[in-house]
């Protein structure tokens, strides 16, 4: 019985691991063409800008001010990200109303958003310049990707967009849309260096150089190398313990590092955009809840896009865009340790290996049909495959028993295409001076499950001179992957071929209100419905993927938020949510029902600047048949000190995360399962996460 475990437990593992403006400029490629040209800002205006004017493209794919777009939506700036030291695109969405970082035993980090929390964060479409990261395996830009760990220093502003997105963006922009702009030449106008170091021997350095030569061209990219020890921690029991091979109590092997590299040239209406990813990055536990001394898998990256945009007469232009995506993951791990049974003296080594290409093209119109009235159209068509699947192992992964080496067995998944086209409508009406209506929807075509349409509606009512009524609704999809299609050779579960998209449908409500010109507050209330999901219908041995699950969530998030000059600034939100299993109004588990934080940013003078952020989560439960305590709440306070000013353009910032040391945890997702003795569950004191840790560095721009 307990090998019959452990080949499922094996087996199970390895599929996981396996897992429009002038000149027809693409407003998601150039978010503000207007920036240079503004003279610099009073206070007033810097104060108005904070409330209002902020520029927002993802929520309607052109510029629209937030306070106007038919979006609940959040934009970090770059100041924003700068001072608070933020280190990746983690530390920057931890602290948006309404999402949650949470980590797992393979060491990644899950997004959760508005209570919907899953293994790959594959619900959530992320993009750079609005090209999607998301890959094809798992669907995933955030879990075995690159998304979570980008560096931010080439970056111009966050825009995250909470709630469905299909209707524009098509598949993964299920409960949210992040969208990465980038800086441009313009902005970046020379070199910046940076470099810094910190605790757990982390190290990092990196460079950002842009120019406009003339009035046509422009070359703008970044350089950024990082890499860390990680942080020591303990984990006191795995799934070996009560076996002879257990490493437990021990610690994680944390070790990552990355290179990132990013291009973007112009010439006219002609865009190059450029980006290359790899990463090296170590399990916490192990893929099967097991201390191992193993190293992680390895991926590498890259992406290029060509865009043009043409100007056809006054007030209709188009933008043709063709990219390329390649993807490469080598994912040797050791599942168990050295000498595990006593027949594996180099442990249990796992390699799943798999390549993945998209090749596609987009073209969109935007018309302006009348005075007050904007029309967009667009086409796109892909093909996504995934190629040279293959799995190596030093046991068989049918018997669990060794084989001496590592080899070529039996396939874990296989080589496949998926053709996509897909058309998109969306009109934009002023209905009123007050009113503004945005009605649009996308169909798309799938060469393997079929069709998909989804439909989304907002309307935005200025019922005061500062006040803004929002009232929404969408649908979403989220195609199967391929995983979830393919996997074979599993005697847990297996994929199913036949699997529709997972659906949802969301309202939204949204108030906001403006007192003066300091201070702002708003408020939005959600409601969705999540049909389809994929789960494991356990009625046939071995399992097999099927739309079985059914979920609904709403919730409510407040913010308000303050600010007396650029650099003197505050913000609090607050976050309830309600997640449920519609079959059984359980409540989901592992996500918090409470959730709030807090940001001040204060120039104590122009050449000191102090940021501290606050988070505090409430208590999150365990599922049905997990007898643990829930987990307990708990706060962290993060604090970035930067000097400036004092000497050219040299600025120092220290970065101190987790400033009191507090100690918190994450939840073991097995859900009680028991470990290999049978004595406990897999991990019963769950997976602990770092405490104080700090990085100082030092930038210089030429």
């Amino acid at each position: 019985m307990k090998k019959k475990a452990l080949i499922a437990v094996v087996t199970c593992a390895l599929a996981m691991a396996g897992n429009s403006t002038a000149k027809g400029a693409d407003p998601l490629l150039e978010p503000s063409t207007q920036v240079e040209e503004r003279s610099t800002p009073t206070e007033a205006q810097e104060l108005l800008m904070f409330f209002e004017e902020q520029d927002l493209v993802t929520a309607t794919k052109r510029h629209t001010t937030l306070r106007k777009a038919p979006a609940i939506a959040t934009i970090i700036t770059a100041d924003e990200i700068r001072n608070m030291g933020a280190r990746n695109l983690e530390d920057v969405l931890k602290m948006v109303p309404g999402f949650g970082i949470s980590t797992n035993e393979w060491g990644t980090h899950m997004v959760e958003v508005r209570g919907i929390r899953t293994g790959a964060s594959e619900k959530i479409l992320v993009m750079i310049d609005g090209h999607s990261l998301n890959r094809n395996t798992n669907g995933s830009a955030l879990v075995y990707n690159v998304a979570n760990k980008l560096p931010m220093e080439n970056i111009k502003q966050v825009e995250v967009v909470r709630g469905p997105g299909s209707a524009l963006y098509g598949n993964s922009a299920f409960v949210a849309t992040i969208n990465i702009i980038t800086r441009n030449a313009e902005e970046i106008d020379g070199v910046e260096l940076k470099a810094g170091g910190g605790s757990f021997d982390t190290w990092k350095g990196n460079l950002v150089g842009g120019k406009a030569i003339g009035d046509k061209f422009t070359a703008s990219g970044s350089l950024d190398y990082f890499q860390t020890d990680g942080p020591k921690l303990t984990v006191e029991a795995d799934t070996l313990t009560g076996t002879p091979f257990s490493k437990a109590p021990g610690a994680p092997s944390l070790e990552s590092k990355q290179t990132d590299a990013f291009l973007k040239v112009g010439y006219g209406d002609l865009t190059f955009r450029g980006h290359y990813y790899t990463q090296q990055e170590n399990n916490y536990i192990g893929l099967a809840s097991a201390l191992t001394d193993g190293k992680g898998g390895n991926l590498d990256t890259y992406w290029g896009e060509l865009a043009y945009g043409l100007q056809l007469v006054d007030g209709l232009s188009a933008n043709l865009k063709l990219y390329y995506d390649y993807y490469d993951q080598n994912g040797q791990v050791k599942i168990y340790p050295n000498g595990f049974a006593g027949v594996f003296p180099d442990g249990m080594i796992g390699d799943p290996k798999l390549k993945n290409r998209t090749i596609g093209g987009e073209l969109q119109m935007d018309w302006d049909l009348f005075s007050g009235n904007h029309l967009i159209a667009g086409l796109s068509y892909e093909v996504l495959s995934q190629y040279d699947v293959k799995q190596l192992a030093n046991f068989n992964p049918t018997t669990g028993a060794p084989l001496g080496s590592v080899q070529e067995v039996a396939n874990w998944n296989k080589d496949a295409t998926r053709q996509i086209f897909a058309t998109y409508l969306q009109d934009e009406w002023q209905l009123l001076e007050q009113v503004n209506l945005t009605a649009g929807a996308r169909y798309d075509h799938y060469s393997d499950f079929g069709d998909t349409f989804n439909p989304r509606v907002g309307l935005v009512w200025s019922f005061l001179e500062n006040a803004d009524l929002k009232l929404l609704y969408g649908q979403a999809f989220r195609a199967p992957n391929f995983q979830e299609l393919y996997n074979i050779n599993n005697p847990v579960v297996v994929g199913n071929p036949n699997l529709k998209p997972e659906r949802i449908e969301t309202y939204e409500a949204g108030l906001a209100w403006r007192l003066n010109r300091y201070f702002a507050a708003d408020m939005n209330y959600f409601y969705s419905t999540i049909d389809d999901q994929v789960g494991w219908d356990t009625t046939t041995t071995p399992a097999i993927n099927a739309n079985i699950g059914k979920s609904q969530t709403q919730g409510v998030e407040m913010g308000v938020n303050g600010a007396y000059g650029a650099d003197i600034y505050w913000k609090l939100a607050y976050a309830w949510q309600d997640p449920r299993d519609a079959n059984t109004d359980q409540r989901l588990p592992y996500v918090p029902a409470h959730r709030a934080s807090g940001i001040v940013n204060y120039a104590l003078t122009k050449y000191l600047n102090l940021h501290t952020n606050l988070l505090w989560t409430g208590p999150r439960p365990r599922p049905q048949g997990d007898n643990r305590p829930e987990m307990a709440s708990y706060t962290t306070v993060d604090l970035a000190v930067t000097l400036k000013n004092f000497f050219e353009t040299l600025e120092i910032q220290a970065a101190v995360r987790n400033l009191f040391d507090q100690r918190y945890k994450d939840p073991d997702t097995s859900g009680g399962a028991l470990n290999l003795a049978g004595t406990g569950p897999k991990v019963p004191g769950d997976f602990p996460r770092e405490g104080i840790s700090f990085l100082v560095s030092a930038s210089y721009k030429f």
